[in-house]
């Protein structure tokens, strides 16, 4: 398929690769980041980028659970691991938001271990009212004048502005790619929307949109070769592995929607262009549909998984969290019990960040998709 020449497919392979090189050379500098609720419009601007933290090829947390618990999510300690064993050389600084509680501690063990040059901690309401908006954008005034101080940046409303529009752009070639899931042969699987995904967050946005174009060009005409056996929809906690899905994929359920923060739930939303920009950021960010660490919007949550699931033609819905992974621990429970209730077929998978445990999946997920065809 002529698609997948493009880089988009196997840039995040890796967590460095040539076009941040490329970035960095010419004196941006390249900053990393935690979690969905870190603005990306802020790390847009010019002089800097952005890169969604992640931790995909470390196999081992040995160095890194002499300091963070065993009962921290694996999440957490991937990372730790990689930045302790310099895997994240070719960033300039880290922004942590405290998102949950390990998140925190893994903010708290970076800045005793490491000490970076840069290292940010953003403050997120739980809740999304009037108030809670005014605080959140204090909270990115803050973070702007920090990142113009420490990188001696001049950070205006027309930058940001500008910003904003790049990652609106990038999330419409996203969602018009995820849309093509709606056909009844979709043209491109669950894995490479994924590995679209993750690239998104791992290079510069001009050079992402740019290839998210052609992708969708040549998206016009294809199908899928291969017969799957049952349409699922996949939820839960951080995931940004597209070979989770593949395995999924490899026993015949073909992955048509997701809700998770490194999918679809960072296209789902845009910044309003005509608004002051960081009050227009704040409001994206608190009123998007929600992570379970926010309060009170769990029927928003459900009911939007929901409407994916009809919308998407969904036969089955795996919900999957991460084990220690607290927050999504309640939801995915309260959402297996509620989506049963309502008649749709369920999986319920704990999993650790690491892909270990794959016999089981495959076992389990095959056990699924035949019940889901019985």
């Amino acid at each position: 398929m002529a698609e997948r020449r493009s880089i988009l497919f196997s840039t995040g392979e890796q967590l460095s690769n040539k076009y941040l090189d490329d970035v960095r050379a010419s004196g941006v500098k390249l900053v990393g980041y935690f979690c969905s609720y870190m603005p990306e419009e802020l790390l847009g601007v010019k002089g800097l980028a952005a890169f969604r933290m992640r931790a995909r090829n470390t196999t081992t947390t040995e160095v890194a659970d002499a300091y963070l618990d065993a009962f921290n999510c694996t999440y957490t300690r991937c990372l730790l691991e990689t930045i302790l064993n310099g895997g994240y050389g070719f960033l300039d600084g880290y922004i942590f938001t405290a998102s949950c509680d390990h998140l925190r501690r893994l903010y708290d063990n970076v800045q005793y271990a490491v000490s970076p040059d840069f290292c940010h901690i953003l403050d997120l309401p739980h809740k999304s009212h009037q108030d809670a908006i005014d605080w959140y954008s204090e909270e990115l005034c803050i973070l702007r004048d920090a990142l113009a101080t420490h990188f001696e940046l001049t950070i205006t409303d027309d930058n940001i502005a500008g910003s904003i529009k790049l990652s609106n752009e990038n999330r419409r070639l996203l969602k018009s790619i995820s849309q093509l899931r709606k056909l009844r042969k979709p043209p491109i699987t669950g894995e490479d929307m994924q590995r679209l995904m993750v690239a998104s967050f791992s290079l510069p946005k001009a050079k992402v949109n740019d290839e998210l174009r052609r992708i969708h060009e040549n998206f016009k005409e294809p199908e899928l070769q291969k017969e799957f056996r049952a349409r699922v929809l996949l939820m839960g906690s951080q995931l940004d592995d597209p070979e989770y899905i593949k395995v999924i994929e490899d026993m015949g359920g073909l992955v048509v929607a997701d809700a998770f923060c490194f999918g679809s739930l960072h296209y789902c939303d845009l910044v309003d262009e005509t608004a002051p920009p960081i009050k227009a950021i704040a409001e994206r960010y608190l009123k998007k549909i929600s992570c379970p660490r926010m309060f009170e919007d769990f029927e928003n949550r459900y009911r939007r998984v929901v409407e994916e699931a009809r919308e998407y033609h969904v036969q089955g819905i795996i919900v999957q969290a991460m084990k220690f992974c607290d927050t999504w621990g309640v939801d995915a429970n309260m959402f297996t019990q509620r989506l049963r209730a309502d008649g749709f077929p369920v999986l319920r998978l704990e999993r650790e960040y690491t892909l270990s445990g794959v016999g089981q999946v495959r076992t389990r997920v095959q056990a699924f998709l035949e019940m889901i065809g019985s």
